[in-house]
């Protein structure tokens, strides 16, 4: 097989300011990305074929930091109409794909998203969303999910016009386990069918989506800086006491050595 795996972070963030280019624990946090990337195939190369690492950004500084991390990629500066904070992703990957297609003359057999500000993720992490999505073959798409802790059907309110709260989805059930299954899109790894991503749009709502499932306490979305501190305080712990997770921030301080 021929995978490409993608790296794509704008400049900029409302959130957390200069997230995707922040050091986390001390390297920067896009060096824990490479990390896995570079552990995966090692392990993985033999079972899947050739990788290729294609980094789609408009921030000169992340492009520093790749490159001093030393780990081989496809340079694909972001073009200025995809580098508003409301374009779609998909369009960005599509871009990403057809410039590494111009670049490398393969044809890919998927297209695997890493996201930049989810450094909690094992190197099995990535072999089981890439399995999961060719073990279907009509899957067009396959994410990362974690078990939902809340349940729309059971302990998730909304608030009505009339002021009062009341269930998002209305039921009788009286225990969450008779509730249906609920899960939170994790935003840590995708896989593409490049046919799909070629031809559409809204990804996540239009796509044959399978699902690989990750720890649920091992990604957390960084939306603000208590964010960024929780998940440096978790990712401590991690990786001290996970030797999967340890083996990511070994590879982190050996990068750009």
């Amino acid at each position: 097989m021929n995978i490409l795996i993608t790296i794509c972070a704008r400049a900029g963030s409302k959130g957390v300011k200069s997230k995707n280019i922040r050091d986390f624990l001390g390297y920067p946090i896009c060096w824990y990305t490479l990390a896995a990337y570079r552990l995966f195939c090692e392990k993985y190369g033999e079972k899947y074929g050739a990788f290729d690492l294609a980094v789609n950004t408009d921030a000169p500084e992340l492009y520093e930091q790749v490159e001093r991390a030393g780990v081989a990629y496809l340079k694909v500066p972001r073009k200025p109409e995809l580098a508003g904070d409301t374009v779609e992703k998909g369009a960005v990957l599509r871009d990403t794909m057809k410039v590494a297609q111009e670049m490398t003359g393969k044809i890919y057999d998927c297209v695997v998203d890493m996201d930049l500000t989810s450094p909690l993720r094992r190197v099995e992490d990535i072999d089981n969303i890439i399995e999961v999505f060719f073990a279907n073959p009509e899957a067009e798409a396959a994410l990362s999910v974690t078990e939902s802790r809340r349940n729309p059907w059971f302990n998730q309110m909304v608030r009505g016009e009339d002021g009062f709260y009341r269930l998002a989805i209305q039921s009788d059930f009286i225990a969450r386990q008779q509730a249906p299954e609920v899960f939170d899109a994790n935003a840590s790894l995708y896989v593409y069918s490049p046919k799909f991503l070629s031809e559409s749009n809204r990804i996540l709502i239009r796509a044959k989506l399978v699902c690989s499932h990750m720890l649920d306490t091992g990604v957390l979305d960084i939306d603000c800086e208590r964010d960024f501190e929780l998940m440096q305080l978790l990712a401590k712990y991690y990786y001290e006491n996970d030797p999967a997770f340890g083996e990511i921030y070994d590879e982190v301080r050996r990068l750009g050595r």
